[in-house]
């Protein structure tokens, strides 16, 4: 009796097993990332043309939510995170802001923090990508990128860049959120960025794929692009003649002694500079970048 017992419970493990990871494949191979879905917000539109753009853009650090191993942060500790950034979001008055290394969904930590921020800051649209997401689909991690606006945001998409590993391996993963924003008079690419940290040879074939992608089209970039303003990825950018000249900035990480300017924002070449700064939320290991850009 006992022997036929264990023999069931052996069987009973092994189909539980199997179906675990059958859900673990099947979210990890879903392509619906592909698509994100732009969210209202409770914020009131702007409208009218735009005549200058200020923008705010951080990585934000997945703020802190993980603290090693299988240890996380509560859902109040990463609240108290976000808050910070929303007071410095909230004092800097952007248009538009972009957001790397934000969790989406955490079922150790059941908060998506792109729409808390966008909630907190009082934003019209919001939409959010992921690079990845590990786990089931019931509970599972997924961490990305997001844009805020107070301006329309139409055709979002996202663009799975050079570089990608396994979905069971979520490390250095990277892929570029595109929204076109309406500026009143015409319609702009935007793009919330988190390139390669790892490798810069593989960075320098992620810019490359940005640009392809563009085609010659005039768009912001902004967010962590872990590549430095003398590393061969901005020489790219330069030479496409497609943005205005990289600022001249402070460096952005690590946020406690920065010494690396990887963090930016660049604007269509034809915009003018009118001022920029870094600010430290005190929420994550990187300085956000603000920059004013002017329309002709």
């Amino acid at each position: 009796m006992r022997a036929r017992f264990l023999k069931r419970l052996a069987l009973l493990a092994a189909v539980v097993a199997l179906v675990l990871g059958g859900l673990f494949v099947f979210n990890g191979r879903s392509r619906a990332w592909r698509q994100p879905v732009i969210e209202r917000g409770r914020g009131a539109l702007a409208g009218g043309p735009v005549r200058t753009l200020r923008v705010f853009a951080l990585n934000l650090a997945k703020a802190g939510f993980h603290h090693g191993g299988l240890e996380f942060a509560s859902v109040d500790e990463v609240r108290a995170r976000l808050d910070l950034v929303a007071a410095a979001v909230r004092a800097e008055a952007p248009d538009v802001v972009c957001l790397s290394e934000v969790v989406l969904e955490a079922g150790p930590v059941p908060l998506d923090q792109a729409a808390y921020l966008a909630e907190a800051c009082g934003f019209a649209r919001h939409v959010a990508s992921e690079n990845y997401s590990f786990g089931l689909p019931f509970y599972r991690i997924r961490s990305g990128n997001a844009l805020l606006a107070r301006r329309e945001l139409r055709a979002a998409e996202v663009q799975e860049l050079a570089g990608a590993k396994p979905f069971w391996s979520p490390t250095n993963n990277r892929r570029a959120l595109w929204c076109e924003l309406d500026l009143g008079d015409e319609w702009l690419l935007v793009a919330s960025l988190r390139n390669d940290s790892f490798d810069l040879g593989n960075n320098r074939r992620q810019t490359e794929e940005l640009l392809e992608h563009l085609a010659g089209r005039p768009a912001l970039l902004a967010g962590d692009f872990n590549a430095e303003p003398a590393d061969e990825s901005f020489a790219l950018l330069a030479a496409s003649g497609l943005f205005t000249p990289r600022i001249e900035a402070p460096p952005t990480y690590h946020a406690h002694v920065p010494a690396r300017r990887i963090d930016n924002a660049l604007a269509p070449v034809a915009w003018s500079l009118v001022e920029h700064h870094v600010v430290d939320t005190g929420a994550s290991d990187h300085l956000a970048v603000v920059a004013t850009f002017a329309r002709p």
